[in-house]
C-alpha cells in the first residue's frame, strides 16, 4: 500500500511539471552568459507559444518568472527587466480570452530579443587574424598617422578641465536664485580673463625681438660696398681661410670676390641694399657672367644661411666658378 501511495505522489509531481510545459531553472536569479541568456529566451518563447491554446498556464508561468535576467558579457553585467512579461501574464490570467493575441505579441518580442542576443554573441567573438591585419593596414594610412593615445600630460589636463567645468556648473546652479550674485560672478570671471590676457600680451611684447620683423630688405651682411680690396685680394683671403679649414668663411669671401670682379668689369656698382638674388637678376639671361654667379650664390646661401656643412669640395667648386668669370 505504501508503495502504491508513493508512486501516486511521484506521478502527480511529474504531471504537474508537464502541465507547465517546461520546468524553471533551479536559480532564476543566477547570472547568465550570452549563450545561457539566448537559451532562456528560447525557453520562454516556447512557453509563451503554448499560452494561445492553454491560457490557464499563465499564472504558473508568472510564478516562475524572475524580476529580471542578469547577463554577463565580457566582465560586464547587465540586468534585463521582465516587468513587461509580468504585466502580460497577469493580464492573460485575468482575461483568458486574450490568449491568442497575447501569445503572438509575447512570441514576437521574445524572438526579437533572441535575435539581438545572437547578434551580440557574434560581435563579441575574438577578432580573426585577418581582421587584425586589415585593421593594422587601415591604421597605417596617412590620415591616421597623427592619431595617438593621449599622453599623461594630456590626460591630466583633461581631468583638470573637467573638474573646473563641473565646479563652475555647480556654482552657477546654486546661484540661479540670486541674480545679483550671478552678475557679480560673471563680471569677475570676465575681468579675470581680461587681466590674464593683458598680462600675456605685455609679457609677449616685452620679449619681442623687433629685429625679426624688420621690413628692410636684407643686404649682403658679410661684405659692405665700402670694404677695401680688389677681388684678387678677396680671393687670397678665401684661400687663406680654406688653408685653415674654414671652408664656410672661404665660400662667403669668394662670393664677395665674385661681385667685385663683376663690378671691376663695369657691369654694376655695389649697393648694400641689394640682395644676392637681385645681383643675379641684374645680369641678362645670355650673360656669360650669370651662370658662374648663380653657382657661387647658390653655394653661398646653402652653407651660410642653410647651415649646411661646407666641405673642401664646395670650396674648390666655388673657387673654380670665380676663376671662370670673364
Amino acid at each position: 500500500m505504501k508503495r502504491i501511495l508513493l508512486s501516486a505522489i511521484l506521478i502527480g509531481w511529474i504531471a504537474r511539471g508537464a502541465c507547465a510545459g517546461q520546468t524553471a531553472p533551479a536559480d532564476p536569479s543566477a547570472p547568465l552568459d550570452l549563450q545561457g541568456y539566448t537559451a532562456e529566451l528560447a525557453r520562454w518563447s516556447a512557453l509563451t507559444q503554448r499560452l494561445g491554446q492553454h491560457p490557464e498556464e499563465a499564472a504558473a508561468l508568472r510564478k516562475q518568472l524572475p524580476d529580471h535576467w542578469s547577463v554577463t558579457v565580457e566582465e560586464q553585467r547587465f540586468q534585463i527587466s521582465t516587468e513587461w512579461l509580468e504585466d502580460a501574464l497577469d493580464g492573460l490570467a485575468a482575461n483568458p480570452q486574450l490568449a491568442a493575441p497575447t501569445a503572438q505579441k509575447l512570441g514576437d518580442r521574445l524572438a526579437a530579443m533572441r535575435r539581438d542576443s545572437e547578434a551580440l554573441a557574434r560581435n563579441s567573438q575574438p577578432a580573426s587574424p585577418q581582421a587584425r591585419v586589415k585593421l593594422d593596414e587601415i591604421l597605417r594610412r596617412r590620415e591616421y598617422r597623427s592619431v595617438h593615445a593621449p599622453s599623461q600630460g594630456e590626460s591630466l589636463w583633461d581631468q583638470l578641465t573637467d573638474w573646473a567645468l563641473k565646479f563652475l556648473d555647480r556654482i552657477f546652479n546654486r546661484m540661479e536664485g540670486h541674480p545679483t550674485a550671478t552678475k557679480v560672478l560673471l563680471w569677475g570671471v570676465l575681468i579675470l580673463m581680461g587681466l590674464v590676457f593683458l598680462g600675456w600680451l605685455v609679457y609677449s611684447l616685452a620679449h619681442l625681438s623687433l629685429a625679426r620683423y624688420s621690413f628692410h630688405r636684407a643686404s649682403t651682411p658679410a661684405e659692405p660696398a665700402a670694404s677695401p680690396g680688389s677681388w684678387r685680394e678677396w680671393a687670397e683671403q678665401a684661400r687663406d681661410a680654406a688653408a685653415h679649414g674654414a671652408y664656410r668663411d672661404a665660400i662667403r669671401i669668394i662670393y664677395g670676390a665674385a661681385v667685385r670682379r663683376i663690378e671691376a668689369a663695369g657691369t654694376w656698382q655695389l649697393n648694400p641694399s641689394r640682395t644676392h638674388r637681385e645681383y643675379v637678376r641684374l645680369l641678362p639671361a645670355n650673360s656669360l657672367e650669370r651662370p658662374p654667379l648663380v653657382a657661387i650664390t647658390t653655394c653661398y646661401e646653402r652653407v651660410w644661411y642653410g647651415r649646411v656643412a661646407a666641405s673642401a669640395a664646395d670650396y674648390e667648386s666655388a673657387l673654380a666658378e670665380l676663376e671662370s668669370l670673364p
